[in-house]
């Protein structure tokens, strides 16, 4: 549902005009998200691109990431032969470095509504071994929506309070995806088929403006 919302959010802010050449400096973030078996947490850095001041930014940034939890369900999303199942347990560890978009939307005067976007990026972690299957992080990230997500992506709808002249808290629900490859041990040339997972925690957020 937040994947689904934060397009939407980003869209309507163009709604708005005119625009203004004013851009502000970077914005710093720091979040961590959990729910029961799952965890999250990242560190970003945005800029807003194009503006209406008091009204709404869009723009871009780049965010780096940790997930882990439990053990827990992966859907397999290629190839179910010889061992590979339709499901398989894997206990996740991925860090991904990530190029995304946001939109934020003013209420009131210090209240305004957001959503962001992992675009495009990398992703790393130990390998998994479960049985004779060899599990890694899918490297490449990318963005093509639902089960064609590839690699470790993030995103986030949010609610926004400014607290201090540089400082504001954000409060949401985090959705973000994890893709591992996976091909039987000790094979190096055997086909690997990726197993996915989404998951959707609420999260807190400390932003600082330099």
């Amino acid at each position: 549902m937040v994947r689904q919302l934060a397009p939407m959010v980003l869209c309507a802010a163009f709604l708005a005009t005119p625009l203004t050449a004013q851009r502000p400096g970077p914005l710093l973030d720091a979040s961590v998200g959990t729910k029961s078996g799952a965890q999250r947490a990242a560190l970003s850095m945005w800029y807003a691109i194009v503006r209406r001041p008091g009204h709404w930014d869009l723009g871009v940034g780049a965010r780096l990431s940790a997930y882990a939890g439990a053990p827990i369900g992966y859907t397999n999303r290629g190839t179910i032969q010889g061992n590979l199942t339709s499901t398989l347990t894997i206990d996740p560890a991925v860090y991904a470095l990530n190029g995304g978009v946001f939109g934020e939307l003013n209420l009131i005067r210090s209240v305004a509504v957001g959503a962001n976007l992992d675009i495009v990026g990398l992703a790393t972690g130990p390998t998994r071994t479960i049985g004779s299957l060899t599990a890694k992080p899918q490297v490449g990230s990318y963005f093509r929506y639902g089960s064609a997500d590839h690699g470790a992506l993030n995103s986030e709808f949010f609610l926004l309070v400014q607290v201090a002249k540089a400082v504001q808290l954000r409060a949401g629900m985090s959705h973000y995806v994890t893709n591992y490859s996976v091909e039987p041990s000790g094979a190096a040339s055997a086909a690997s088929t990726r197993y996915q997972k989404f998951q959707t925690v609420p999260f807190v957020a400390v932003r600082w403006r330099p």
